[in-house]
């Protein structure tokens, strides 16, 4: 008999994945970076915080931008299981425009399909996410920052999402570099 599971996303760079406007943005600051750098725990060391919230701004607010990224390759596959199999899950994200995010899970199919107001949290700091998981049993979250797993204190079973390898070297958390390698773990 499987373990009772609850599994928690985060939103943005594990089911939205914005690496290429990440670099372009950053590029038209004069910021050279590659995949691996463009990933938010490493981009922000790089580009100046000013900056930084710049491209921030035009990720996650300016639709123009926000609203034409792409999912990640794999996600329908392991929400469909999920969903098929009746194991519950939950988005945690801590998206200051909920709307805009909506809209673009709206645009990606997602929403209402697998995303919904009654699976979907926005929150304000890392720290809200682990209040938030806890309130709601996450037994299994995944995440594609360590700074924000390492903040998930109640959460015992923590992935990191790392499909541009920007932290090959962390061994702190299981690493997941895709949906499709990465049923095994949420089934």
């Amino acid at each position: 008999m499987s373990q009772h599971k609850i599994i928690g996303f985060d939103m943005d760079g594990v089911i939205i994945d914005h690496t290429d406007l990440k670099i372009l943005l950053a590029k038209d600051r004069g910021f050279q970076i590659n995949r691996t750098e463009a990933q938010s725990d490493v981009v922000e060391k790089i580009i100046p915080f000013e900056k930084w919230r710049e491209i921030q701004m035009a990720l996650y607010d300016d639709r123009r931008f926000a609203l034409s990224q792409p999912l990640m390759s794999g996600i329908q596959l392991i929400l469909g299981v999920l969903k098929k199999k009746g194991i519950p899950y939950f988005l945690i994200s801590r998206r200051k425009n909920g709307e805009v995010a909506q809209d673009l899970l709206r645009a990606r199919g997602l929403w209402p399909k697998y995303f919904n107001k009654k699976n979907t949290f926005f929150v304000l700091t890392k720290e809200d996410k682990n209040t938030k998981a806890v309130e709601l049993g996450i037994t299994h979250y995944i995440d594609d920052e360590p700074s924000v797993l390492e903040k998930l204190v109640d959460v015992k079973n923590k992935f990191l999402f790392d499909p541009y390898g920007a932290f090959v070297k962390q061994n702190v958390y299981k690493r997941l570099t895709n949906w499709e390698g990465s049923r095994v773990y949420f089934e």
